[in-house]
């Protein structure tokens, strides 16, 4: 039963952890999809800004920073997105590891607990054998004193 609920717990640890690390791993992929449709509207908004201006801005060029400039942020985005599951990833596996370790200590525990009550059990059973012998020996003593006092009164 100890067992399982040991079982149950690390379980749930793990459980919770990997729950966690996943919802992490969602909440980057939706930062860096956001991020991403951020800079496509900045690129956007700088285009039409230089058309605004006039024809003498190289617009073309324009786009070429704002292109080369989106795909470095996109690069750097995914880059902290590696790092940020790298990091889950690690901190998943180091909770799983502790509570593996938490259990095996808790099962030590237990075992040690068990391993002294079967000694205290047996402690026990041994001064109990000692009070039925003692019990023995004096209900026979007070037998014998029943039959000499038999005897004196009645002479049989």
């Amino acid at each position: 039963m100890e067992e399982n609920k040991k079982s149950a717990t690390v379980d749930t640890a793990k459980s919770v952890a990997s729950e966690k690390l996943e919802a992490l791993k969602t909440e980057a992929g939706e930062q860096l999809h956001s991020a991403v449709a951020h800079l496509d509207e900045l690129k956007d908004q700088l285009v039409a800004k230089a058309q605004e201006v006039g024809k003498d801005i190289d617009i073309d060029g324009l786009k070429a920073q704002a292109t080369e400039q989106f795909e470095a942020a996109k690069a750097a985005t995914a880059e902290t997105l590696t790092n940020l599951q790298a990091q889950a990833e690690t901190t998943y596996a180091a909770a799983a590891a502790k509570a593996d370790e938490l259990a095996d200590v808790a099962e030590e525990k237990f075992d040690d607990l068990k391993a002294e009550a079967v000694v205290q059990l047996e402690a026990a059973q041994v001064k109990m054998d000692e009070l039925k012998a003692e019990a023995a020996v004096q209900v026979e003593e007070a037998k014998e004193k029943a039959k000499e006092i038999w005897h004196k009164l009645f002479g049989n």
